[in-house]
């Protein structure tokens, strides 16, 4: 019963101070550009997040969730040649959608988490739009996914 207690306690403190550094994220790291911009950072610390992107060419993305969750939707983006998106999460969770005739490259690690990339790699062949996704999940998950053809 002792052991049980210092667990669940154990588990409490670390869920407050994950939270605690949540709400330092959101502080610390900047977020920045609006939905027409082609570079832009989204950040989401013990809160969740929703950004559309209409960027007419994106050449960069960043996404960070502490304690949190983001939507990320690229399905109004136009794509540079060599565009990234950077996805970090630590006990959180990020939601990534893209156009179906977008190609997906993922670069991924993680710890006590997962990162899935449920694109189709046939779609769109071999000149089809290409977006480097690095994703790095620690105690969360990162999805990506295209939206249903209409």
């Amino acid at each position: 019963m002792r052991t049980l207690k210092r667990l669940f306690f154990l588990s409490l403190a670390l869920v407050g101070l994950g939270w605690i550094a949540g709400l330092a994220v959101r502080k610390l790291v900047p977020a920045y550009g609006s939905e027409s911009d082609d570079e832009f950072s989204v950040v989401a610390g013990a809160s969740g997040s929703e950004f559309q992107s209409r960027a007419s060419s994106l050449r960069e993305g960043r996404v960070l969730a502490v304690m949190g969750g983001v939507e990320l939707d690229l399905t109004d983006a136009g794509i540079d040649a060599g565009a990234t998106l950077d996805v970090k999460t630590v006990m959180g969770g990020v939601d990534v959608i893209v156009p179906p005739q977008w190609r997906v490259e993922l670069i991924s690690n993680s710890v006590f988490g997962g990162v899935s990339n449920r694109t189709d790699p046939d779609s769109g062949g071999a000149d089809a739009p290409l977006l480097l996704v690095r994703a790095q999940a620690i105690m969360g998950g990162i999805e990506i996914h295209a939206t249903e053809s209409v």
